[in-house]
């Protein structure tokens, strides 16, 4: 993988990581969360969305992006380490998580019609990510998709 792609992912990936960390943070301290661009953000992070499956999104968000800057960290040491599994479990990885910030944005948008500035934010790098991650790989995206509804 060219070294600029793996840079934009582990940056993009600490970055996603800070903000998930950050609406962690104030949801446990119980504080509110500063919106930078003045949206609101608490209608958001305490919203019955909030949660999948019980897990709160933010803790989502920080094993999401921790695993992914973990991994091409430690690809840059290691290029040569179990490649293919890992690119795999990458691809699946941030193709899902890609989806589901999409659902994210559909919530925000059709049902609560509030916006959260650090949950675009983290949108955002969630979309750096995943075409970044596609860019480089040699795999088709359609069919890809494809393979996993099928294997379901």
């Amino acid at each position: 993988m060219p070294l600029l792609n793996s840079l934009i992912i582990i940056l993009s990936s600490l970055l996603g990581l800070g903000i998930a960390g950050y609406i962690h943070r104030k949801k446990v301290a119980g504080e509110k969360l500063v919106c930078p661009i003045g949206t609101e953000c608490q209608s958001v992070i305490y919203s019955p969305y909030s949660k999948f499956l019980e897990i709160p999104l933010e803790n989502l968000g920080v094993f999401y992006y921790l695993i992914i800057a973990l991994s091409y960290t430690l690809s840059l040491f290691f290029p040569s380490w179990n490649a293919d599994n890992l690119s795999f479990a990458t691809l699946s990885l941030t193709t899902v998580a890609f989806i589901f910030s999409l659902y994210l944005l559909f919530i925000q948008i059709i049902i609560l019609r509030k916006w959260c500035s650090w949950c675009l934010g983290s949108a955002i790098l969630c979309t750096i990510i995943f075409v970044s991650v596609w860019s480089v790989s040699n795999l088709n995206l359609v069919s890809f998709i494809n393979s996993i509804i099928n294997s379901l």
